[in-house]
């Protein structure tokens, strides 16, 4: 039977390589990375804001209206 005399590298280079290579990835994806441009942005935060305003108007009255019902149920018992 012949044996394998490759010698298998070392702990520490197995490692080390392992999170260089990691790195070369990482480097080689960030730069397709495509950005908004900025007015892109400006936009899409100004939609969420009053997004996130309407929903709270929304949510707050409900919370009003729901309030007072249980209130008037509160009184005529």
């Amino acid at each position: 039977m012949a044996e394998n005399t490759e010698k298998k590298p070392g702990f520490f280079r197995r490692m080390f390589g392992g999170i260089a290579r990691f790195w070369r990835d990482f480097a080689s994806e960030a730069k397709k990375v495509v950005w908004m441009s900025g007015s892109d942005v400006r936009k899409n935060t100004l939609l969420v804001v009053a997004a996130a305003v309407i929903i709270s108007v929304v949510i707050g009255l409900l919370d009003f209206g729901f309030s007072n019902a249980i209130q008037a149920l509160g009184r005529l018992v």
